[in-house]
This record gives structure tokens, sequence and C-alpha cells, in this order.
């Protein structure tokens, strides 16, 4: 048993506010015999710690986690004869809460064609962001059908608790003062740039539920995208941070202003494992990826390209100087511990926060194209969001295809209007770069 970290505290406090799930989809080619995926996800709980406890919330203060007596992964199978039943499915996966008293995740799988030649299964894995990021759920997704695929699944050896992330942060990047400071230098800069937000109708944080807009950059698009970012000399994730900021700047409601350039704040979570001591591996559970929010310019004059040499200098500058690193240090200086006050804090952080758009890149994910006699293919990424964002564009690349989930949160915006964004934002990436940009290594 130990104490959830202020971090982890924090994704309880939101989780009890509104769903906080991350959920991974993949589409398997082939039969999966009975019994397969409850093995498989057994051999996940004998080897993750985490995946073996629950949660004491202890009267909603204080929660802790705590051995689960039958620790389980449940496995729900369904028939459809919906190829995209999958889509309804990752939607109602970020609405429903999952009840970590009784453990942290769950799978489904969709079963189309059951019986023929042409069947496939589409699994999904949820998991509590209390416990998990992205690279975290898609290490569990790869393991899982790894141990599915083999006749008598081998787990891994158990491996030992590993502290959260918060007691890993090295010494240098902790303290009261560097977290005030660092805070306090956020708070000053959202003033000066007053970014542009992603506007919507108020509602309240607990009757918010996340919906997905799914968008695929098939792999011609996707080489260009590469190609022309190596060009620009930036990354892509400075590409897909430009091209949503460019996209929240022109459907900005008519107003003084309107037609100006601005900036947009944009959260970008960056894996911070390898500053970690002692570092965790790739495929460690937990909580590794804090955000940064850079200021992305966008309006006349502003090309795509500038906006995501703006955005990738920022957040370049930001690791360097190891602000992800404080912010998460400080938080056992400004989480709260019971649920009420939590729950005050989340909505003034919800008011006054200068960013409600963030984009989760994952980058290339080692998936391969077979596993055993089964074809793989359409990883998808879906995360809920938090009560600072309100749009949180989920992207992975796998099998030479960028997928993006544009997660919403309704009613705050429509499912219409998020399709149009998407639109958008797949518009703005197909924009080439001027031949005179600086050039430069791109990187994912």
């Amino acid at each position: 048993m130990r104490a959830l970290s202020p971090s982890e505290r924090w994704f309880w406090i939101i989780d009890r506010l509104s769903p906080a799930n991350c959920s991974a989809r993949i589409r398997v080619h082939g039969r999966i015999p009975a019994g397969r995926l409850e093995s498989a996800a057994a051999a996940l709980v004998a080897e993750y710690p985490l995946l073996r406890m629950g949660i004491s919330d202890n009267a909603s203060r204080d929660p802790w986690f705590r051995p689960l007596p039958e620790p389980g992964i449940p496995v729900r199978r369904m028939e459809s004869r919906d190829s995209e039943a999958w889509e309804h499915l990752l939607d109602a996966e970020m609405a429903e809460p999952i009840d970590s008293r009784n453990g942290p995740a769950r799978i489904t799988d969709i079963v189309v064609g059951a019986g023929t030649d042409g069947e496939f299964h589409d699994i999904v894995l949820t998991v509590s962001h209390i416990i998990a990021d992205g690279r975290s759920l898609i290490a569990l997704l790869r393991k899982l059908i790894d141990h599915a695929a083999a006749d008598t699944p081998t787990p891994a050896p158990p491996r030992a608790p590993v502290p959260p992330a918060d007691d890993l942060i090295p010494a240098g990047a902790r303290g009261l003062w560097r977290w005030a400071y660092t805070t306090l230098a956020d708070q000053i800069a959202g003033m000066l740039h007053r970014p542009v937000l992603l506007s919507g109708v108020e509602a309240p944080l607990p009757v918010r539920r996340t919906r997905v807009v799914h968008r695929v950059l098939d792999q011609e698009a996707l080489a260009h995208l590469v190609v022309d970012c190596r060009t620009a000399g930036v990354t892509v994730h400075g590409a897909l941070a430009a091209a949503v900021a460019d996209v929240v700047g022109r459907t900005r409601s008519d107003g003084p202003g309107a037609g100006a350039r601005g900036v947009v704040g944009v959260g970008s979570p960056v894996d911070f494992r390898e500053s970690l001591t002692p570092r965790p591996d790739s495929e460690e559970l937990g909580v590794y990826a804090p955000v940064l929010v850079g200021f992305v310019p966008f309006g006349p004059g502003v090309s795509l390209w500038d906006a995501a040499r703006a955005a990738k200098r920022q957040l370049e500058r930001g690791v360097r100087q190891r602000r992800h690193l404080a912010t998460v240090a400080g938080m056992r200086f400004g989480t709260p511990r019971a649920l009420e006050s939590g729950r005050r804090l989340a909505e003034m952080v919800d008011r006054r926060a200068p960013w409600n758009v963030s984009v989760t890149n994952l980058g290339r994910v080692d998936l391969p194209e077979k596993v055993g006699e089964w074809r793989l293919s359409g990883l998808r990424l879906a995360a809920s969001n938090s009560c600072v964002s309100v749009l949180t564009v989920a992207v992975t690349t796998a099998h030479e295809e960028m997928h993006l989930g544009f997660c919403y949160a309704d009613p705050v915006v429509t499912e219409s209007r998020v399709a149009d964004f998407a639109d958008a934002v797949l518009a703005a990436l197909r924009q080439r770069p001027d031949p005179s940009a600086e050039s430069g290594q791109e990187g994912a």
C-alpha cells in the first residue's frame, strides 16, 4: 500500500469530477481463440503491480493504493456487423468512469464477421489516467496482443513497485521557490500574450464528457509532411501545434480584433522518463508526460512553418529549463488532499488557464504489421480532457499512417464543429513550405 503521489492525486480529483480515461484501439485481422484475451490480460496483471491495485479514497481525502484480493482486468466480448462500431465504443469508453476501487483497466473485444474468413477483432484497452499516460497505454496494448498471439502466454517476471514520477525528479529541479518561480512566470506569460482560447459554451466540469472525432493522414500525405518539416527545419509536433493554433485562431468568434494576428496557447505533454533518477523503462506504467505550454502565433503573414518554428523553440526552451520537472515536483505544494478543495481548484484552473487545447503526439509507435498469423492495423488513441483542456488532439503514427483523435469536451463544443476543425487541421498540414525556409532535422 502507498498513498497516491500529488500528481496521481490530481488525476484522481479530475477523475471524480469527469472520467479521466485513456483508450487505445487496434484491429486484429484473424481469429482469436476463446480465452486468449483473458489469459493475456492475466499475464499483464501478473507483471504490473499497479494493475493489482484499487484505490481507497478515505472518505474523499488522501486516497491510497491498496492490493486487490482478486485482481484482474475484465474482458468484454461484443459481436457486431458494423466495421466502425469501435468509434462508438471509444466514445463510450471516454464517458464511462472506471471504478478505480476495483481495478484500473478494462478490455473490450468487438468481433466482426465471426466465423468467416474475413473475421477481425477491434481490441480496445482502457486504463485510468491516474496510473497511465499514452505511452504506458500503448506498451500495455502491445504486450496484450503479443500474449494473446501465443498458445500459452509467458508472463514477464513480476515488476518491482516503482516510485511515482514525483519522487524521481532530480534535486536540481525541485523546491518551493523553483516551483513558485515557474508558476509565476507562466502566469505572467499568459497575461502578456493574451492568448486566444477555443471558444465554447459554458458547462460545469461534472457534466462534461469527452467524445472523439477521428481523422487519418494517409501514407502519401504523411510522407510529404515529414519531408516538408525537414525542409522548414521544424518537428512534426511543431507542425501539429501550429496547425491547431491556426485553426483555433481562424475559428474564433467575430469581434474586436477578429482576423488580426495573435497567439494560441497549446499544451504539449513531454515524456520526461529520461530526466528522472532512476530512469523508468519505456514500458513502465505511470504518468510521465507533464504538459508544457507554448504560445503559438497565427494570423496574416504567419505561415504554418513560422508558427511551427515558434512552437519548436518554445518547447525546446521549456525542456532545457526543466520547467516541466519543476511543475511536477511542485505539485506537492499545490495539490489539495481532499476532493472538495480539489474541485474548487479545478474550477479555478478551468476559468483562468491561458490555454484550452493540447496536442498529445506519441510519434512513431513501434507496432509490427504482423504478430504470428494476425495482421494489425488501425491504431487509435483517445484521451479524456482535464479541467484545463476543451480539445486534446491525440496523435499516433503507425503502419505508415498518422492517426489523429480530436478528443473534445461535450457539450462545451459540438461534434459538427469539431469535425470541421479536424478537417481544417488536416488541410493546414498539407500546406507546402516556402523553398527559402530554413533547413533542419525533423523529429516526431
